[in-house]
């Protein structure tokens, strides 16, 4: 059977304010034609769908859009798991009609862990057959690992031994459900395994053991493959082949852009038997570039950036810049100075040319005394995601670290349930 694993799309994100619904929608367009040329049999999201708990109107036509459009490429079936940054609820909601599209989405934990294994049939029915353990983000709730009065330590240890017991439990029910010993099974996750790599400008700490919650050797070894999300840089886990992040659909930060976005292609043989992995790139539709270094050579790699993109295709999309600027001294006035080097020349502008590099942000490093490696970063509070705000409250107040992802989940809630009362 031929699957593909593909995760943290974050539909309806916005950088900096700027919103991204192109770039999703030609992503998307891709990961159909990929679909329907690998000629893929099953399709597996590995969470954070959405971007957000409440996700605009936009961002849900994409999705139902992207899944309507799933049923011409020849893909039998879809499963999708919710992520931490996804609704449960929401997502469940639609998934008895969703079911008659062969699309089974697990938004959340189910009480039963029976309900999270679907059998899935491949075109060759006589020998192509896959169960899938169905894990989603693994809510504290969904754990029940909290005990009164326990240490922060201890807190962290039950939830590291609650996540590793909710696989075995899902382990022993995809085994129990197969009705051949052959049969070769996929499980999905969404978390942060033990010695996974990031971006170092994306908050990763999801739950309260954050980066050792899980490790390769925890995950049973009747799974044959396992589709992990969260993590937006492709990789595999431990060394494992078989364990794999397949990396975000859009680079998210200017941190991701630095790294090539793609999807996993996994080919499954019979149970036991090694798979075969091949990381396809997607193409980059938008262009987020870093510049950093003193005034002078920002403005010429600027400089650099508009005669590039005078001389690029009329369709190709204006990229985004993140400056920092190295200076011993404020700089009141730098970004109307930055912002003439961009500025569009009159004929251009008349001709409706708005395609040069747009500056998304921009903030001056300062040194701090004589030494170089402290440095304090000024940044507009416009210009800052309200999770950035949040995580820079938490961490400058009382807010103990290990309490961030518990403070972080209820954070989103009341910010979705915020912008569904006002309608944002």
């Amino acid at each position: 059977m031929r699957i593909l694993h593909t995760a943290d799309w974050h539909l309806g994100h916005r950088l900096y304010g700027n919103d991204r619904t192109e770039e999703h929608e030609r992503a998307l367009d891709w990961l159909l034609r990929t679909v329907r040329d690998r000629r893929v049999d099953l399709l597996i999201v590995a969470g954070d769908v959405f971007d957000s708990m409440n996700p605009s109107n936009t961002a849900r036509n994409l999705y139902y859009r992207f899944l309507g459009q799933l049923q011409s490429t020849g893909c039998r079936t879809a499963v999708i798991v919710g992520g931490n940054h996804d609704s449960p609820s929401q997502l469940d909601a639609p998934a008895s009609l969703l079911r008659h599209l062969n699309v089974h989405v697990i938004g959340g934990a189910r009480e039963v862990v029976a309900d999270q294994i679907i059998r899935i049939t491949g075109a060759d029915t006589s020998s192509s057959e896959v169960v899938i353990a169905a894990v989603p983000y693994l809510r504290d709730r969904d754990l029940k690992f909290s005990v009164v009065g326990e240490s922060a330590g201890d807190k962290v240890e039950r939830m590291r031994a609650a996540i590793r017991q909710h696989y075995q439990d899902v382990a022993a029910a995809a085994r129990a459900a197969r009705t051949d010993a052959r049969t070769p099974i996929v499980a999905t996750g969404h978390l942060f395994a033990s010695g996974g790599e990031d971006a170092d400008d994306k908050i990763t700490n999801i739950y309260l053991a954050d980066r050792n919650n899980i490790e390769a050797g925890h995950f049973d070894p009747c799974f044959d493959y396992v589709a992990l999300g969260h993590i937006h840089r492709p990789q595999r886990v431990g060394g494992q082949e078989h364990i794999r992040y397949s990396g975000s659909l859009i680079p998210l930060t200017f941190g991701e852009a630095q790294v090539d976005q793609s999807v996993c292609l996994v080919e499954l043989a019979g149970a036991g038997e090694p798979v075969k992995t091949e990381k396809i790139a997607v193409p980059t539709y938008r262009a987020l570039v870093t510049c950093r270094g003193p005034v002078e050579e920002v403005k010429a790699a600027l400089s650099q950036l508009v005669s590039r993109q005078r001389s690029a295709d009329r369709d190709d999309r204006p990229p985004w810049v993140d400056i920092r600027v190295e200076t011993p001294h404020p700089l009141p006035l730098l970004r109307e100075e930055l912002q003439e080097v961009v500025t569009p020349r009159e004929d251009e502008s008349n001709a409706g040319m708005n395609s040069l590099p747009l500056i998304l942000r921009c903030t001056t490093v300062l040194p701090v005394g004589n030494r170089r490696q402290f440095e304090v970063e000024t940044v507009n509070l416009e210009e800052l995601h309200p999770e950035e705000v949040f995580h820079h409250l938490c961490h400058g107040g009382e807010a103990t670290r290990p309490d961030y992802p518990e403070l972080l989940e209820s954070f989103r809630e009341l910010r979705g349930w915020m912008e569904d009362q006002t309608g944002t």
